[in-house]
């Protein structure tokens, strides 16, 4: 409901970015939402060329979503480097949590700014430590059900504290 979305993302967002995650979105969708309080639009299943459109229309920073099965798709990314400010790679699970090999990266270059996603539990953190990419947990802290559970937050947040102190 889009008075629900107003109203959600109408607060002080102090040092947080909001991310409005789009899938293919039209026009339409991109019109009645572009006065939102949203910092980044995060597209899947967008080509560059439309991509650029996006970003030139809307002034709003681009998080590419490219979606991973094989060395082929991670390559991609060379098509936006122009373009966008983060480069997410994650699952063809979309919302599913499905996995894929994350050592598929390891010859993208360091200095791009990147994120991963695909099923990554609070447990895999640990292996995360020493590489250069930011990592998409939001799947991790949810429930069965879907929705955010209060002690697996405060789990991840209390493993990042003793990791990074």
């Amino acid at each position: 409901d889009y008075e629900k979305l107003k109203d959600l993302i109408d607060v002080d967002k102090k040092q947080v970015s909001f991310v409005s995650v789009l899938v293919n979105p039209t026009n339409e969708i991109l019109e009645k939402i572009k006065n939102l309080n949203f910092d980044y639009y995060q597209l899947y299943d967008v080509d560059p060329n439309r991509t650029i459109e996006i970003k030139n229309k809307y002034k709003v920073k681009i998080i590419s979503a490219l979606t991973i099965s094989n060395k082929k798709d991670v390559n991609k990314y060379k098509d936006y480097l122009e373009i966008s400010d983060i480069i997410l790679f994650d699952s063809k699970g979309y919302h599913k949590s499905e996995s894929f090999d994350h050592n598929l990266l390891n010859k993208v270059p360091s200095k791009l700014n990147k994120m991963i996603a695909g099923n990554i539990q609070i447990d895999d953190i640990p292996s995360f430590k020493s590489k250069d990419y930011q990592i998409d947990l939001s799947g991790a802290v949810e429930s069965s059900e879907g929705k955010k559970d209060i002690k697996k937050i405060d789990k991840l947040l209390n493993l990042v504290e003793k990791l990074w102190n």
